[in-house]
């Protein structure tokens, strides 16, 4: 909830201090009236400023105000909007941009629940589901997602006792982020698989967008017909934004621009919740351009990717900038991958100056996958200066980063793809003492695939860039180093190659048709055992791998969008 007092921090603390001499016991009860409402407002200010230490000293004072007078009820009521304004994480988006401490917010959500468990009541219930909303929102980025669905029961049962407005806002709210990030969870193209054969009796089946009360849209649409509140309509926005990423997931372009239409008509009609409406749509529209490019449809990632940075341009806050960055990503792939080299280092650019501005590790994980597709694109369109040139950027960037190993190991693959274009010491990064321990638990640039508990996200946040796509999680909540620094790599395709690739290695191993790489015990075969391969063997081996498939998706995208032209034109 916006904050709508205007006093500044300076004029709160003046009225505050105003007060120190006084014993809150011997107070008058308008005196007490005045310093409980600055006390509310000068915590929420300190902590919209990320000072959540004199944030926290203003709720203790507000505690004792209220231990001390015989009216506790009236200040009961103010402490619990104290509390509920400290857990906030959409309003202060800014501030959690690099970190976030969950349990910091969980315990004021718990100190409010134990308000509403002396007093059961709509005017502390109301503070109670907005404080577990945002909890559910602040355990997302952080990556804690089992949190998440016992906090919406919680929620669901407040709304039971209290069904109220302001409560089915909330509820709406805490859905809107379980479709962002319960859905992440789903890996690549097996969501619509999921969905579809699942055995619902059973729990451990059921779809990522369902729950105990079944499928979240339909429960936002039930709360809304019988709440038709600008509230819970910005609610409503969000969950319908957030599906998104499921309908992505299974390249339905029309569901996701049905659902930007409904949310445009949702911002129409209640006018005065225009904004809170609105800040849902970068969700929807780069999800709309991320199946645009898996369905080889230049036309709607080109403009779908325009809208989403047209909307971060009016919003311009840390979360529309994750979800351009997004767009952008796809965008300036569509546009590499059709050969409109000029177009895409345009969007690069775009790219390049969002990694400047936020300070998140999620602009620079899309920012280095697009660097690779300009490099790809360039020895694809033979231009081997911007090639070298390109490739020499990625290493200079490789230096000092926790994903060095796999960027090099990328770059390595494409000199070997291209031989003829890179000397034996372009891009060559040496530097003495360095370290590929920790380079598994972080982005691998040339895959696409990352570490869950690494926002934006986005990340943040919970997408893949493979050609084969997935799951894009809100990478609005991808902000801390503590959540989703980047977004978490749903789609399985990397790995499903070098499976396959290990499969034809078998095949050809000698033998009885049944031996492993250290032999077999049937026929004898390979008694000498060889040493395992080492890391960078590995980790070079994998990035080999998945440039072959990055060609090969080139390839079918092209392939695919002929396809496309060629019964367009029939």
């Amino acid at each position: 909830m916006v904050s709508s007092d205007t006093r500044s921090v300076g004029e709160l603390e003046r009225r505050v201090e105003a007060f120190d001499a006084a014993a809150p016991g011997e107070m008058e009860a308008d005196d007490r009236a005045r310093l409980t409402d600055a006390l509310v407002a000068l915590a929420d200010a300190y902590g919209d400023r990320g000072e959540f230490d004199a944030e926290a000293e203003m709720i203790a004072r507000l505690d004792r105000l209220r231990r001390a007078g015989d009216d506790g009820g009236d200040v009961d009521v103010h402490l619990a909007n104290a509390l509920a304004n400290a857990t906030s994480v959409r309003d202060r988006d800014d501030v959690y941009e690099t970190a976030i401490d969950p349990d910091r917010i969980e315990e004021y959500r718990e100190r409010i629940e134990e308000l509403y468990g002396r007093r059961p009541e709509p005017a502390i219930a109301a503070p109670l589901a907005r404080a577990t909303a945002e909890t559910i929102h602040a355990n997302g980025k952080a990556g804690r997602r089992d949190r998440i669905g016992p906090l919406l029961d919680r929620l669901e049962s407040v709304y039971d006792a209290h069904s109220e407005p302001d409560v089915a806002a909330s509820l709406l709210r805490a859905y809107a982020h379980a479709e962002l990030y319960l859905d992440a969870d789903l890996e690549g193209g097996d969501a619509a698989d999921v969905t579809l054969g699942s055995d619902e009796s059973d729990p451990e089946t059921v779809p990522a967008e369902r729950d105990a009360r079944g499928d979240r849209v339909a429960r936002a649409e039930e709360l809304f017909r019988a709440h038709p509140d600008g509230e819970v309509a910005a609610g409503l926005a969000g969950v319908l934004a957030g599906r998104t990423n499921a309908d992505a997931e299974r390249t339905d372009v029309e569901a996701i621009e049905e659902r930007i239409g409904r949310i445009e008509a949702l911002a129409d009609r209640y006018p005065a919740q225009e904004e809170s409406i609105v800040r849902w749509l970068p969700v929807a529209t780069a999800n709309a351009a991320r199946a645009g490019f898996e369905a080889a449809d230049v036309a709607r990632v080109e403009h779908w990717a325009g809208e989403t940075v047209d909307r971060h341009e009016r919003l311009s806050t840390p979360s529309s900038a994750t979800w351009a960055a997004v767009a952008t990503f796809f965008s300036a792939r569509a546009s590499f991958f059709d050969g409109d080299v000029e177009a895409g280092e345009a969007k690069l650019e775009r790219l390049e100056a969002l990694e400047r501005r936020y300070d998140n590790p999620v602009f620079e994980h899309w920012l280095a996958r697009a660097m690779f597709d300009a490099a790809r694109s360039y020895v694809e369109t033979d231009r081997p200066e911007r090639a070298r040139a390109m490739v020499d950027d990625l290493a200079e960037f490789a230096v000092g980063h926790e994903d060095r190993e796999e960027i090099e190991a990328g770059l390595e693959a494409l000199r070997s793809h291209a031989p003829h274009l890179f000397d034996e010491s372009g891009g060559s990064v040496d530097e003495p003492g360095d370290s590929a321990e920790g380079a598994g638990d972080s982005i691998d640039v040339a895959t696409g695939r990352t570490d869950p508990s690494g926002a934006a996200d986005g990340t943040p946040p919970t997408a893949t860039a493979d050609a084969a796509g997935s799951a894009v999680g809100d990478p609005a909540e991808h902000s801390s180093p503590e959540g989703l620094d980047a977004p978490e790599a749903a789609g399985s395709t990397a790995s499903e190659e070098r499976d396959a690739a290990g499969d034809d290695a078998d095949a050809d191993l000698p033998g009885c048709g049944n031996c492993g790489e250290d032999g077999c015990g049937n026929c004898g075969s390979g008694d000498d055992l060889k040493p395992p391969a080492s890391g960078p063997v590995l980790a070079a081996a994998g990035a080999a791998v998945v440039l072959v498939g990055l060609s090969v998706a080139y390839t079918l995208y092209r392939a695919q969008r002929a396809l496309r032209n060629a019964i367009g034109q029939s």
